[in-house]
């Protein structure tokens, strides 16, 4: 069945960065990127729990536990809006529960949460056109480095987020500048790179086939302006809706984590339609 012509459609593809926004857009609509995404937040779910408390176990392991304990609360406040408070109680539960977890413990957390990479692979490599090439032992094996990788991300983050608490518990009105809203901004600048990196970290190690570092940022540099533009756009979206509570009662702080994991997704494998479509015009220009 001949599609219709859409000229508009085709005008806007011309254009350099319009166009490659549309033919992502597209391309996600047939690698079928909202089920993907769907399958990446629930598995994210039930990952994300014991990959933050082997973090902060591990961590522990170097560092005072209450005090990498109070920076990711701040982390899980700035980067999961509306369900920090659902997080934080689940997880001082969990570290609760479980003492002081010894290595083997720690590595059974970080196992658990490698499932959510394995959700990520297939959704990446989908975006990416890369059938899987590797065997299931061999994939475990794989989405735990990728596991460990990100943890030690966001163990990095901990300490750089420490690092800007001393910068801005100086003076700084001596040199004209507001402390205030120097802390404001170091903490926005910090959890646009901690996401930029983590997204870039994500779009290398995923894909069965290594890719250049010039195909990937461009991707990885949306997807980390679309992620902070969502979390301003999903706070006054939880501010100005009041019908979720009347609905799902006490199941609310659940559903606006899927919510917010599902938008996540979505946008990582957004970024990784454009990294597709770099790789895919640079070997047409090529032949």
């Amino acid at each position: 069945m001949n599609e219709t012509p859409q000229p508009w459609k085709d005008a806007l593809q011309r254009m350099p960065v319009v166009g490659v926004i549309v033919r992502a857009i597209e391309k996600s609509n047939q690698d079928h990127a909202k089920d993907m995404a769907a399958s990446i937040a629930y598995f994210s779910f039930f990952s994300l729990f014991p990959l933050l408390v082997g973090v902060v176990a591990g961590a522990s392991l170097f560092l005072d536990r209450v005090e990498i304990q109070s920076r990711l609360d701040r982390m899980l406040s700035d980067e999961f809006p509306g369900s920090a408070d659902f997080l934080r109680t689940n997880i001082e539960a969990l570290i609760d529960l479980r003492g002081a977890a010894g290595v083997a413990s720690i590595v059974g957390l970080f196992w658990s949460a490698s499932k959510m990479f394995g959700a990520l692979s297939r959704g990446i490599n989908l975006a990416f056109g890369l059938p899987k090439g590797q065997p299931f032992y061999l994939s475990k094996l794989r989405y735990f480095g990728m596991t460990i990788a990100v943890s030690l991300l966001l163990f990095i983050a901990v300490v750089v987020s420490t690092a800007l608490d001393v910068v801005t518990q100086f003076d700084l009105t001596q040199y004209g500048l507001d402390g205030t809203v120097l802390e404001s901004l170091g903490g926005h600048v910090a959890s646009f790179v901690f996401i930029f990196a983590t997204v870039c970290l994500i779009y290398k190690l995923v894909p069965y086939e290594r890719r250049a570092w010039r195909d990937l940022l461009p991707g990885a540099l949306v997807a980390a302006l679309l992620f902070e533009l969502g979390k301003v756009l999903f706070v006054l979206y939880l501010e100005n809706v009041h019908s979720l509570e009347a609905v799902y009662g006490s199941l609310t702080s659940v559903i606006v984590l899927l919510l917010w994991l599902y938008f996540s997704a979505r946008v990582l494998l957004f970024g990784a339609e454009i990294c597709a479509l770099r790789i895919d015009d640079r070997s047409a220009s090529v032949q």
